[in-house]
């Protein structure tokens, strides 16, 4: 079943990020691990590659947070079907139970910009969120090129 849903917020808050997770409990528990580790982020969220994109399309995001395996597709179908989103800033972060060896061929890829395995605990994907928005903006000691490294 396709789902999609928008936390909004009433304190203006300036990120947003798009979770794609079809486990319902799952999707819940990062729902809330996020809203207390990023209270400061809005969030959306979608059980499927298909209830993504128009999200995509309708608000600003600024990182999705994609579950490798979906009901009608994988990560990188949803990457592959939103470049044009990616090549206006959206970052990328590969959230998965897949191996670190699996993960291999996605994290060679240059849209894809992190991947945090589950095991590694919500904590982890909260950081590897804020390290991402933070890489944004250059800082004026920062060199030029300055990227935030895929993590295993």
């Amino acid at each position: 079943m396709q789902q999609a849903n928008w936390h909004s917020n009433r304190s203006g808050k300036s990120r947003v990020i798009l979770l794609v997770e079809d486990h319902d409990l799952y999707r819940e528990v990062v729902r809330a691990a996020l809203g207390r580790y990023l209270p400061e982020y809005e969030l959306l969220e979608a059980d499927c590659v298909a209830a993504a994109l128009p999200l995509l399309h309708s608000h600003r995001v600024d990182v999705m947070v994609v579950d490798m395996t979906l009901p009608d597709g994988s990560a990188i179908d949803l990457v592959e079907q939103c470049g044009y989103f990616i090549q206006q800033g959206v970052k990328v972060i590969v959230l998965s139970s897949h191996s670190s060896a699996d993960m291999l061929p996605v994290l060679s890829r240059g849209d894809v910009h992190c991947y945090v395995s589950k095991e590694q605990g919500l904590k982890t994907l909260a950081e590897a969120i804020t390290d991402i928005c933070r890489t944004e903006v250059t800082e004026p000691n920062a060199p030029e090129g300055l990227t935030l490294e895929k993590t295993l």
